[in-house]
């Protein structure tokens, strides 16, 4: 019984919140410090119930919720020590928001092909649509954001581009806000991957 408190209340006092979260493309500080610490207070066997060999999804789950969180520091301290595609992914995710887009490239390189690219992609696409870009006027960022929404998968490596031109040069609101809501599918989908293989089931249908 206590060990499914525990579960509760984490999945009730930080996971549903950080889900709801729409974290900053290029974070300047945690959004949340008190989120922080209740975060490193999760053990890893309490997210896997116990299942040590699934410990490094355990770990991943955290530094997933700490990126949530915009705690760049603390997430990539736990993701560079998970070696799986998955830590890699999350490691990924961090330098990306830390605005070192060609280090992120390289450790998406070391992701290979994820299995929530298949359910990205139909998110984005639902979304975001090539009507919704006619009237960006930056060139560039148009064809970047239209080769991320009609290419036949999932491409890390333009949305990088278009995060770092976004972040750099373009800095429009509306592009902004489209950018942030595909980042949070995207962590959305890899925190919930970590759960399946943590300890089966759906994050979202625990967290209710």
């Amino acid at each position: 019984m206590q060990s499914d408190n525990n579960e509760a209340n984490w999945l009730e006092t930080i996971a549903k919140p950080l889900l709801e979260h729409l974290p900053a493309l290029y974070p300047i500080e945690e959004w949340d410090m008190r989120m922080d610490a209740r975060i490193e207070a999760v053990s890893p066997a309490t997210i896997t119930q116990g299942n040590m060999e699934q410990e490094p999804y355990g770990l991943a789950i955290k530094a997933g919720l700490h990126l949530l969180n915009e705690s760049l520091d603390k997430s990539h301290a736990i993701s560079q020590e998970i070696t799986n595609a998955t830590g890699s992914y999350w490691h990924a995710l961090m330098h990306r928001m830390e605005g070192d887009y060609s280090n992120a490239k390289y450790w998406f390189n070391d992701v290979g092909h994820h299995p929530i690219y298949s359910n990205l992609i139909p998110c984005v696409r639902n979304y975001l649509t090539v009507k919704d870009l006619v009237e960006l006027d930056n060139e560039a960022l148009r064809n970047k954001l239209e080769v991320l929404i009609t290419s036949p998968g999932w491409n890390p490596y333009v949305f990088i581009d278009a995060i770092e031109l976004q972040v750099s040069l373009v800095q429009n609101p509306i592009v902004d806000n489209w950018l942030r809501h595909i980042q949070r599918y995207e962590m959305q989908l890899l925190l919930q991957y970590c759960y399946e293989q943590s300890c089966g089931g759906s994050l979202l249908e625990a967290i209710g």
